[in-house]
């Protein structure tokens, strides 16, 4: 068994219930009863995303986890923004995956507050191979996948 690390997976608060279930059945890879997603809801605010939270699944499985919750939410005929985190582990970087409808997937390198993070050896390589300063903002942009910000649940 290889390294294990935390994951998160972020939800819009207002996702029907049915939805929901199937999403974290998707994430967590364990059944999910309606008590289970009353109990989310229950601990959650309407104006919040909703967490949930594994502590232990495969270091490197971010994309993977996100893809099974996207394949879940369309089976359910939902077309709507999430996002999953997988916490650092040792001296590596997490990662980051958000979904939004119309952009697709975006991965992105991620700090312990599920922050992106552009490395000084990847901002030297854009500097060095790019001279006009909006293209290195445009790319600094899709990099961390600035807008690929997930919104805040209505």
């Amino acid at each position: 068994m290889g390294d294990r690390t935390y994951y998160r997976l972020a939800l819009p608060a207002d996702l029907d219930r049915e939805a929901i279930r199937m999403a974290a059945i998707a994430f967590t890879d364990d059944p999910w009863t309606d008590d289970d997603v009353t109990r989310l809801l229950d601990n959650s605010r309407p104006d919040q995303p909703l967490w949930v939270d594994i502590e232990e699944r495969s270091v490197g499985e971010c994309r993977d986890a996100a893809e099974a919750v996207l394949s879940a939410l369309r089976e359910e005929g939902q077309d709507v923004a999430f996002t999953i985190t997988e916490d650092p582990k040792y001296e590596w970087l997490g990662t980051l995956c958000r979904y939004q409808p119309g952009k697709g997937m975006h991965e992105v390198d991620c700090d312990a507050n599920a922050q992106a993070v552009l490395t000084d050896g990847e901002l030297t390589v854009l500097i060095r191979t790019l001279t006009d300063p909006a293209a290195i903002l445009d790319r600094i942009t899709a990099r961390l996948g600035l807008d690929w910000q997930t919104p805040a649940a209505a």
